[in-house]
């Protein structure tokens, strides 16, 4: 005791306070700690489901950008498939305008051929003509006139000049 007494402390009062730290300690427990664990274990289930919801929705989001990526590729295979029955389209079409072009070329051939084959037999009629009638004068001449040979031949010689203009 004389170790209190050089110290100048009271045994009394910090018994008192010791018990009363004890009884405060107590009251703490019954009526502080349960509801202050129960606020924390609460706290730390709904941190818990937080996490596990956060975790869902980050895989429902996976799962619509594989979806997403799915979509892209199907479109882009749709296009592809779409370009690739144009261009067959238009190839298809291209071959049937050629092949028209080329048949409506061969009937305007075949229609100028026959123009021409009949522009031809025209024209010898008209040649036979004017050689029918050129050979009628000629004679004409010759038989109106009556000429030594040397002006008959000059006579057809003129008429011959003449064919040859034809």
């Amino acid at each position: 005791m004389d170790f209190f007494k050089a110290l100048d402390l009271d045994l009394g009062l910090i018994v008192t306070q010791i018990i009363g730290f004890l009884l405060a300690l107590w009251i703490l427990k019954a009526f502080a700690w349960k509801p202050l664990l129960k606020m924390l274990d609460q706290r730390k289930q709904k941190i818990a489901g937080d996490i596990g919801e956060a975790e869902k929705i980050k895989g429902d989001a996976a799962r619509l950008l594989e979806d997403y990526h799915a979509k892209l590729r199907e479109i882009d295979n749709e296009a592809r498939a779409r370009i690739q029955e144009a261009v067959a389209e238009g190839s298809r079409i291209a071959g049937e305008v050629k092949d028209q072009a080329r048949e409506e070329s061969r009937r305007i051939l075949a229609r100028s051929r026959e123009e021409l084959a009949r522009d031809v037999a025209k024209a010898r009629v008209q040649l036979r003509d004017d050689v029918v009638g050129m050979a009628i004068k000629a004679a004409e001449k010759i038989i109106t006139t009556r000429l030594n040979e040397a002006e008959q031949r000059r006579l057809l010689d003129d008429f011959l000049k003449e064919i040859d203009k034809v």
